[in-house]
């Protein structure tokens, strides 16, 4: 279970920064800080060697703690589902009502 937990905490705070710039200027500005210090392409390959971190600790979990997967599957989807729903989702509807997303580049 620890391990799942340890993956779980390093997708929601890794996915959370990248998430969080869609909605607020003070993480868009992070984020741009980011890439002007290491490089854009630095900082896409450390997030994706974070994303497969968390892909393999959630996995190993998983594994280690069979008899409760479905719980671990209802953590990891009510995460997705609440990003989906709460930013992507009204980021969507305003994009084509073609009002401002709230996309901070």
């Amino acid at each position: 279970m620890i391990v799942f937990i340890i993956g779980y905490l390093i997708m929601f705070f890794n996915e959370g920064f990248v998430i969080m710039r869609h909605v607020s200027p003070w993480f868009a500005t992070k984020r741009k800080q980011l890439h002007n210090k290491f490089g854009r392409e630095r900082v896409k390959r450390i997030h994706g060697l974070t994303d497969w971190t968390w892909i393999i600790l959630l996995a190993i979990g998983i594994y280690l703690d069979l008899e409760n997967w479905k719980v671990y599957a209802v953590l990891v989807f009510a995460f997705w589902i609440v990003v989906a729903v709460g930013v992507y989702l009204p980021m969507l509807y305003r994009k084509i009502r073609k009002q401002p997303t709230g996309y901070v580049k």
